[in-house]
């Protein structure tokens, strides 16, 4: 199987099989969300642990979610990343959509929005806790829809939904959940109201006249003279921050008819390979190649498109953002991607802030240390590669499963 149509399981090498010996990834994988309680969504309920919120203008019926403290919902999510077939998009385009006429294709240009989505699956090989824990993100995330859906039942209003989670296989059960990131590149706002930056700007004071320093000369005479030149323990490695603003030329697969930017730039995301670096834009070809283990804080948001006429209906779009993301398994899926021209200068390790509870408590985690014991060790069980029980389970945070609504 292609990287592009790849699926988990399709694969089995040692680098995925390591995962599930005692003390591995899946263990203190297992081990760590179970202990976050809520700020996992795993062990998350709607109504209980986080609640509808508008997020937005009074006039907009777009909406978020809100936590028990009353701030922004956000919780912890992990999956192993699937293929380009199935919907990720991680390149320069993002998820902006072309248009259905490849020869007059919609333009991706300085104004125009895109962000990169991840969609993640159950691992390969995974224990019955982390099979568990990741079913029961599917029934966290699919009971915001099914709320939606009855109240839009009870109300006789026609929706159309574009879901977090989804089913990879046509008419199989919710098995995937789409991450959606932050904007792949800046975007400009288009000014009608004037026609240069600094078009109401004062006038810069003219006539200048120097300042006479000559008084200030001798106000420390007495103190030695040190050279103005770097201190030789100054750090010389360059650091890339979250934020920080990179030529979008830089993306490997950047150029064609769809591309008409001029001044966008690309955007560093708060996303860290195993070895907690930026990973910036570039890499994620090669860094967040299917098969790549990860772990993610997300707060969820949802945008309500009005019908423009009678005929037409509601759209909803809801999204699982990203606001921080780590590999914690690499992936040995052969890919083939073009490299970009790169300095060699040595990124320095860059540590994610804690933006909430739910961050605190990925932060909190030594990925890279697998050699723990865990109580809820799957390791010793036998993947048969049968599907998911179809009974239902009680609702539970000790990773046993509950059961998803299906529409």
């Amino acid at each position: 199987m292609s990287h592009y149509n790849y699926l988990p399981n399709s694969i089995s090498t040692s680098l995925f099989e390591d995962r599930r010996k005692p003390g591995g990834i899946y263990d203190k994988l297992a081990e760590a969300f179970v202990s976050m309680g809520p700020n996992a969504i795993a062990n998350a309920e709607l109504d209980q642990d986080f609640f509808r919120f508008n997020f937005s203008e009074a006039w907009s019926s777009n909406y978020s979610f809100r936590g028990m403290d009353s701030n922004q919902y956000t919780a912890n999510i992990f999956g192993e990343i699937v293929g380009k077939a199935h919907g990720t998009y991680t390149g320069a385009q993002g998820n902006h959509f072309v248009g259905n006429d490849p020869t007059k294709p919609k333009l991706l240009d300085d104004y125009t929005k895109t962000k990169c989505t991840i969609v993640i699956a159950c691992p390969s090989f995974a224990t019955t806790a982390v099979s568990d824990l990741f079913y029961n993100q599917i029934c966290t995330l699919s009971s915001i829809r099914d709320a939606d859906k009855e109240e839009e039942d009870r109300a006789g209003t026609d929706v159309i939904p574009k879901d977090m989670v989804k089913a990879l296989r046509s008419g199989g059960e919710l098995d995937a959940i789409t991450l959606t990131g932050p904007p792949l590149y800046t975007v400009l706002k288009k000014d009608k109201t004037s026609t240069s930056d600094n078009s109401f700007a004062s006038p810069a004071k003219r006539n200048l006249k120097k300042r006479n320093f000559a008084s200030t000369v001798n106000d420390h005479s007495g103190a030695p003279h040190n050279d103005i030149l770097p201190d030789e323990t100054a750090a010389t490695t360059l650091a890339f921050p979250t934020g920080a603003e990179y030529d979008h030329r830089l993306m490997p697969d950047f150029g064609g008819p769809v591309f008409a930017m001029k001044k966008a730039k690309l955007i560093q995301p708060q996303w860290t390979d195993i070895r907690n670096e930026l990973i910036v834009p570039w890499k994620n070809y090669d860094l967040l190649r299917p098969g790549t283990l990860v772990v993610a804080t997300v707060c969820f948001e949802v945008f309500v498109m009005s019908p423009k006429s009678a005929s037409e209906s509601v759209r909803k779009i809801y999204h699982a953002t990203i606001t921080s993301l780590r590999v914690i398994a690499e992936s040995d899926v052969i890919i083939a991607p073009p490299t970009p021209s790169v300095s060699n200068k040595k990124r320095t390790s860059v540590q994610p802030v804690p933006s909430s509870a739910a961050a605190s408590a990925l932060a909190s985690i030594d990925w890279c240390s697998t050699a723990t014991s865990s109580s809820l060790s799957g390791s010793d069980h036998t993947l048969d590669g049968e599907d998911p029980p179809k009974e239902s389970f009680d609702v539970t945070t000790d990773g046993k499963r509950k059961k998803a609504k299906k529409q």
